[in-house]
């Protein structure tokens, strides 16, 4: 003997179960399993990448959104669900139609890594934030009728060369680029001659396919250290970079200059904007 209690508590796993089998899916690449997550009439707002319509719209976004990354893993949890049928809407399931309900809504949290890799080592890229869902019972059991993602926070980026969502398309060459900074500290005495140098190699290198930004600076604080700022397009423009034969001349001035310290870093740019904010 069933009881509304115990219908109600069947109900609720089967939608929790319905909202992990979606992350299964995206992080196994099984984008055609997601026909079994979703109404055939079901939407999916997924912020500025779009809104889509029915599982196969929605499983080509998820797929174009995921392919640029090596592996990825999607966290569900903190699930509520409330059934259209309790009476005080309230989710706490002493309304009279608890559990008898054929449609439902529900938000969760969830996290997603996002890990790429090129010649310098894994990256994280991390999405946090909230699904908020409507559900509906079919003749196959509970699918999501529509979902809506909403971001809270972001840690990283994705890679360099990723295409830029609506929005960013206009920031600039910057959204799909990605930044070398640092210093490099010579002989006092040899800077200048360095920076000489320097001049040469900047000029020839702005000629170069991919190169977005070349800077060699003296730092006025500090005799001994070169700030050094690069912008690139791609990891291959780099490596084609370092190939080229003025590359191979500036190498000789900077080990006559005597290099007794360095520090380079690599930093992808997932989006760029206004110095300060502007709020209206």
């Amino acid at each position: 003997m069933t009881t509304p209690d115990m219908n109600r508590i069947a109900d609720e796993r089967e939608i929790s179960d319905v909202v992990i089998r979606y992350t299964w899916a995206l992080d196994h690449r099984r984008f055609d399993d997601l026909a079994d997550v979703f109404c055939e009439d079901a939407t999916a707002d997924y912020g500025r990448l779009g809104v889509f319509k029915g599982p196969a719209a929605i499983g080509q976004a998820a797929a174009g959104s995921l392919g640029r990354f090596d592996r990825t893993q999607h966290i569900v949890s903190n699930h509520q669900i409330t059934f259209d049928g309790d009476g005080d809407g309230d989710g706490d399931g002493d309304g009279a139609g608890a559990g008898a309900s054929d449609s439902a809504r529900g938000r969760c949290y969830f996290q997603a890594q996002h890990v790429w890799v090129d010649s310098y080592g894994a990256h994280n890229y991390t999405v946090a934030g909230s699904y908020l869902d409507r559900y509906r019972r079919t003749a196959s059991g509970w699918r999501i009728a529509e979902r809506v993602l909403r971001v809270t926070w972001t840690d990283g980026g994705p890679p360099a060369g990723a295409p830029a969502r609506d929005g960013e398309a206009a920031s600039s060459m910057m959204s799909t680029a990605f930044v070398i900074a640092g210093w490099i500290d010579v002989d006092p005495e040899a800077r200048a001659e360095l920076l000489d140098a320097a001049v040469v190699m900047m000029s020839e290198t702005a000629k170069e396919p991919g190169n977005l930004e070349y800077n060699f600076a003296a730092d006025p604080a500090d005799p001994a250290r070169v700030r050094i700022f690069e912008r690139w397009r791609s990891d291959a423009d780099l490596r084609g970079h370092f190939d080229a034969p003025h590359m191979a001349v500036f190498a000789k001035a900077l080990s006559k200059a005597g290099v007794h310290g360095r520090h380079l870093s690599r930093f992808h740019v997932s989006s760029v904007g206004p110095v300060f904010e502007v709020r209206t």
